[in-house]
């Protein structure tokens, strides 16, 4: 075995601990490098590691809400890690040994948190019942689509201490009005999930939906759907009011539309639980950031 540790991989994933949360970022090596940690600015950690590269030195895009990105710079016998934060929180650092040896930097997710604690959400899966919406070109439908994403929304949102009501069960289709009744002069923001639907089969990407009568709502859907688009890779449809969302008033009102589930690949997309889980830490990641904005 050499006596210069080689860098191998890098990734990075969601750490639960009891009610704790960390987002990692997790290098391994051949063996256990010398690792120096320091932050020269806030939301900035800069990690070096005396080692060879043997890995793709390019950018790895995380968004997850504390990690925005890594950075890998190599050097001469050193390897720089330049991880963007959107918070100013600090990591807790340990290598192990072992094949593959690990360098695992944890960063706190408690400003997340602290956001969304005790805040009421009411999430809206669309259709339900007898009402499946609109159909892909293989057989998804838009009713099931729609309830898998809001389940993992809710996760995430529970996860980070929101107060998550539902407007329906998975087999109930309730009207309008009656969804409406879940929300309260308490409510943070209703978010609805539905997948957009055409004649034009080639037509794809996400769309964001708003209350216009809302002060702000726009911006915020352009947030969340930055965010997904950012989160996910695919192409974005816009923002655009919504009638419906209206008769929230002034409560935060939006209507995600993650895929256009009639296009083949965007209906492909829904097949990976993995795409509802991003599009779920988007929309969560979205809304902090547009209420956080300026701070």
């Amino acid at each position: 075995m050499p006596s210069t540790p080689r860098l191998t991989n890098l990734y990075c994933k969601l750490i639960f601990e009891g009610e704790e949360q960390f987002s990692a970022v997790i290098i391994e090596a051949t063996i256990p490098p010398v690792v120096t940690v320091e932050y020269p600015e806030p939301g900035t950690c800069r990690v070096t590691l005396r080692a060879l590269l043997n890995m793709h030195p390019g950018p790895l895009y995380v968004q997850d809400g504390i990690i925005r990105e890594v950075t890998v710079e190599p050097g001469e016998a050193v390897v720089s890690f330049t991880i963007s934060l959107d918070a100013a929180v600090r990591a807790t650092l340990v290598v192990t040994e072992g094949v593959p040896s690990r360098v695992v930097l944890r960063f706190s997710r408690r400003p997340l948190q602290e956001f969304y604690r005790d805040k009421l959400i009411v999430l809206d899966p669309g259709h339900g019942g007898s009402d499946g919406g609109w159909r892909g070109p293989v057989n998804l439908r838009e009713r099931d689509m729609a309830w898998k994403t809001a389940r993992a929304l809710a996760q995430v949102l529970e996860g980070l201490k929101a107060r998550v009501i539902w407007t329906r069960a998975e087999q109930e289709n309730p009207s309008w009005e009656e969804r409406l009744l879940k929300v309260t002069t308490d409510t943070f923001c209703f978010i609805s999930i539905h997948e957009h639907g055409a004649g034009d089969t080639g037509l794809r990407g996400t769309a964001v939906l708003y209350n216009p009568a809302c002060r702000g709502n726009e911006e915020l859907a352009a947030k969340v759907l930055e965010r997904i688009v950012a989160r996910v890779k695919i192409p974005s449809r816009g923002v655009m009011a919504d009638g419906e969302l209206a008769r929230l008033g002034e409560i935060p009102g939006l209507k995600l539309e993650p895929v256009v589930i009639t296009d083949w690949v965007d209906e492909g997309l829904l097949r990976n639980p993995y795409f509802h889980q991003k599009v779920a830490l988007a929309t969560a990641v979205g809304v902090k950031q547009y209420f956080q904005r300026g701070k």
